[in-house]
């Protein structure tokens, strides 16, 4: 068995024991996300105040490179086909149902948190490194919760940072 499914399963071993880490598990695979995306939009208001035009870009900008991050990790969904834990490991335990099985690596929900983490620092918004523990908290809440492998979280890291160079880069040049 290698590394990866060792450390899935000795994360995910741990549910059920202590109902607090479920709920903390949980939170951090489903909903933490949206409330990064809420202090994105907090920290831009507090960047720019009420410039409307500077309040924009960000999000637009965030709104594109979210796409084009959605569009590689199913393009390299479609190409690795790998299935989700629950359904190669029918032993481990899922603290809720996924909407869909048939991608694990990348995972989108990774690639999210983290793309908005970096779109955060790219826009130089404050308070961007608040929002590490919580990309960290929405990795960490995937796995435990049975849906994803730890190697499909680096696996959205990484669209998420190339995306987010992509932007960067994009960003300087039109600059």
């Amino acid at each position: 068995m290698n590394f990866n499914v060792l450390l899935f399963q000795k994360i995910n071993r741990l549910v059920g024991k202590y109902r607090w880490v479920d709920a903390v598990g949980r939170a951090g695979a489903e909903w933490i996300v949206i409330a990064m995306v809420g202090w994105f939009v907090m920290s831009e208001v507090a960047a720019y105040g009420t410039n409307k035009p500077a309040l924009l870009w960000p999000l637009l900008f965030l709104g594109t490179a979210w796409t084009l991050g959605w569009f590689i990790n199913i393009v390299i969904g479609i190409i690795v086909q790998e299935p989700r834990p629950h359904i190669t490991h029918p032993e481990s335990k899922l603290l809720f149902t996924p909407l869909m099985n048939w991608k694990s690596f990348p995972s989108d929900h990774a690639m999210s948190a983290w793309l908005i983490f970096f779109m955060a620092l790219v826009f130089h918004l404050p308070w961007s490194w608040g929002l590490c523990p919580l990309a960290l908290w929405v990795s960490w809440g995937r796995i435990y919760a049975g849906v994803h492998y730890p190697f499909d979280i680096v696996g959205g890291a990484a669209v998420a940072g190339l995306v987010a160079m992509l932007s960067f880069y994009v960003l300087v040049v039109l600059s």
